[in-house]
């Protein structure tokens, strides 16, 4: 049904409603009226009677203080005659204004004959006992004794009664039928005004059932949406990764020149390419609402410095300066989304960078106002660009918009970072503002609020300085949470080398608990894992622990998108496997900048050895075991001990097709021959076991071709752990 249908419906029904509401209340009125009116005219009728009743009550109370007066001379019964003969001439004056019939009329008048006949008796009886005496009062009854004891009066009032009550039958129908009718019309209406209500409760339910179906339709669109651009984004930049990295090693092989120029123009369309997806996919998630803001705390200054190092190599391409200045009594730590900011400055550094051949580029960060902790940035990025020609300024945050044709075919680019940017700024509640002229450059205005941490951690982008001495880290305190036995094995020696205290944990579950007892500074955590997975685990840990503690995820394979995932359940940064120690050591200097310094010589480096197998690669176990031949042995042992285990388990679960079990097995497995610098080798086949192809014989092919590698490589692992002894 239509929007405008819908509205018609409700204005009809509305209209109808109001139409049998008046004719309802004005029936209603009608029928009150009438039984007021009734009720007045009923209120007449006892009014008569009451005044009949008392005109016969006065003639008689004045007949019998008469009598009684004659009878016994006493004087006091001729007291309050006077008042007696005003209520009769009141009595009648009254009767003698009633409407009526003529017959009631007529009785009325009669009535009042008799009565004045009566009065004027009274008052002769008493005139003839003032004038004379006693016998002259009693002469004057005798005289006119049928008037005297006449009962026409009461035979008057019986009549005018009689007439009186068919008149009082109608009032009292014309009463008991416009009740009726009123108390009928009322239950009419409250009939109505229910019915009503039950239709708009209805429809108020149907409306709120309808709006319940399309949330859920909007929030399973939106789930697919994100399906599809995570999918998107996987598809795309994952082999767009993989063309980068392949033409960074052409470039640095020997070459004629233009093999070179050749290598050179893939990188750089390589890497337009993959800037206008990652452009696209952000517009496209800005548009679905699917761009998540997180609160996480950071370091301004790491956050700085970490640009500084991406766009250094860019600005050093060119005959450009690049200064960067913040203020110094700006807060350090702040909370907030990072990665959105380091989003916005590296667009618009970025922007600068391309729009500029020489000159300089400008980044200040100051402050404009703190209030309430919290911190209002005040960002100026400005260049000695090209600049804008001020009728165009307002069309550069438009989508695919930048200020004239010509740029697009001389500088490239799609027109949506900065479209991006404004978008960004807005859903971090700032401001943007830009001001340029052409020839002389241009300088964008950004005001952004963060509040102000009262957590003492360094950022999850900031790269500290700091190495690592030799001083006892008795301070320090990191939970390993991680499945797999062999990575365990792997991150307790490093740490044990380093003299670094540690806990593990088997899943998310063992990790929530620990943190709930013991006091750490770092948690590394794996994704993958049973009971519980690393972004259920951090997250809860963010959310009902209520820590800041940083997490560090540990992942088989750096996805492009997978960092923004980790951050956007609450880790602060993730690390691949198998871990590196250089890289273990950079992020625990970035995250734990209070940590005693140890000098680089605890890492002892070992003499470099000669690999003579064709299948396992030993570099990476001489690099963690630094000469430690028991711990080579304890390693490759449980190498040899995992491997066929796994690879039985993965049989079984492609037998009984659980394609479930295979992706996970294929997940753990890679952190199992990673120790034996089998990952280039065998990630390729786990990949497709764990990405789940639903054709029975590629999967089946596969896990062959792994079996026959693994095989190998166990024979040469075996080899070589003869060698140790």
């Amino acid at each position: 049904m239509s929007g405008k249908r819908i509205i018609f419906y409700i204005l009809g029904a509305f209209i109808t409603g109001t139409i049998i509401l008046i004719y309802v209340e004005y029936n209603s009125t009608k029928h009150l009226n009438s039984l007021i009116k009734a009720n007045k005219e009923l209120m007449g009728e006892f009014q008569i009677t009451e005044n009949m009743l008392n005109a016969a009550k006065s003639k008689v109370v004045i007949e019998r203080k008469i009598r009684g007066f004659l009878e016994s001379g006493d004087t006091t019964y001729l007291t309050g005659l006077n008042i007696e003969f005003d209520e009769i001439q009141r009595s009648q004056q009254f009767l003698m204004a009633i409407p009526g019939d003529s017959h009631t009329v007529a009785l009325i008048h009669k009535l009042d004959t008799n009565i004045q006949k009566k009065i004027n008796l009274f008052h002769s009886v008493l005139y003839a006992y003032h004038r004379h005496s006693v016998t002259a009062a009693e002469d004057t009854i005798k005289a006119n004794l049928p008037e005297w004891v006449s009962y026409s009066i009461e035979s008057t009032v019986r009549d005018i009664t009689d007439a009186r009550r068919d008149e009082l039958s109608l009032i009292t129908n014309s009463v008991q039928r416009s009740g009726r009718k009123a108390l009928e019309f009322s239950y009419i209406l409250i009939a109505m005004v229910l019915l009503a209500a039950g239709v708009l409760l209805w429809y108020i339910l149907h409306i709120m059932q309808k709006l319940i179906r399309s949330e859920r339709k909007v929030r399973e669109t939106a789930r697919i949406k994100e399906n599809f651009l995570a999918n998107m984004s996987h598809e795309i930049r994952t082999p767009m990764n993989a063309i980068l990295g392949f033409t960074q090693l052409l470039s640095q092989k020997r070459m004629d020149g233009d093999a070179k120029h050749f290598v050179n123009t893939i990188q750089r369309s390589g890497e337009n390419l993959l800037t206008i997806v990652n452009d696209i996919l952000d517009i496209s998630k800005i548009e679905a609402g699917m761009m998540r803001i997180e609160k996480l705390p950071f370091s301004l200054r790491g956050l700085v410095n970490s640009i500084e190092l991406m766009v250094q190599q860019k600005v050093m391409s060119k005959s450009i300066s690049l200064t960067i200045a913040i203020d110094n009594s700006l807060p350090d730590i702040l909370e907030g989304d990072p990665v959105r900011l380091t989003q916005i400055i590296n667009n618009l550094l970025s922007n600068a960078i391309k729009f500029t051949d020489k000159g300089a580029i400008d980044l200040r960060i100051t402050k404009k106002e703190i209030i309430n902790n919290v911190a209002t940035l005040s960002i100026v990025i400005s260049d000695t660009g090209i600049g804008i020609e001020p009728q165009k300024l307002k069309q550069i945050f438009g989508r695919f918009q930048q200020a004239d044709d010509t740029i697009t075919r001389e500088y490239g680019g799609t027109g949506l970072g900065l479209s991006i940017v404004k978008d960004l700024v807005d859903l971090l509640k700032g401001t943007i503002q830009v001001e340029s002229a052409p020839g002389t450059g241009t300088a964008f205005y950004i005001t952004l609020p963060y509040i102000i941490s009262t957590q003492q951690i360094s950022n999850n982008l900031g790269i500290s300085e700091v190495p690592f001495a030799n001083n006892t880290n008795n301070n320090l305190h990191i939970l390993i949470t991680e499945d797999n036995e062999a990575n365990q094995s792997l991150l307790s020696h490093i740490f044990k080398n380093w003299n670094i205290p540690f806990d593990i944990a088997n899943n998310g579950q063992e990790a929530i608990e620990k943190l709930k007892t013991n006091d750490y500074n770092m948690v590394l955590m794996d994704i993958q894992m049973p009971l519980m997975d690393g972004y259920t685990a951090a997250r809860k840990i963010r959310n009902e622990l209520k820590s800041a503690i940083p997490i560090v995820a540990m992942t088989a394979h750096a996805l492009p998108g997978e960092k923004e995932k980790c951050l956007s359940y609450g880790m602060n940064d993730y690390i691949t496997k198998p871990v590196k120690q250089e890289q273990l050591r950079e992020l625990i200097n970035r995250f734990i900048s209070f940590v005693q310094p140890i000098s680089n010589d605890v890492i002892i480096k070992p003499v470099a050895e000669s690999n003579n197998y064709k299948y396992i690669q030993l570099d990476y176990l001489k690099d963690v075991s630094a000469g430690n031949k028991n711990y080579e042995k304890d390693v490759t042992q449980k190498f040899l001990q995992a491997v066929p285990v796994a690879l039985q388990q993965l049989e079984q679960a492609f037998q009984e097709n659980n394609a479930e079990a295979m992706m996970w097995i294929a997940h753990n497995l890679k952190t199992t021959v990673s120790v034996m610098g089998l990952n280039d080798s065998l990630n390729p086949l786990l990949d497709e076991i764990e990405l789940g192809n639903s054709d029975q014989q590629p999967i089946r092919n596969t896990i062959n071709k792994l079996k026959d590698f693994c095989h190998s490589a166990m024979i040469e692992a075996k080899a070589f752990m003869t060698s140790l002894d």
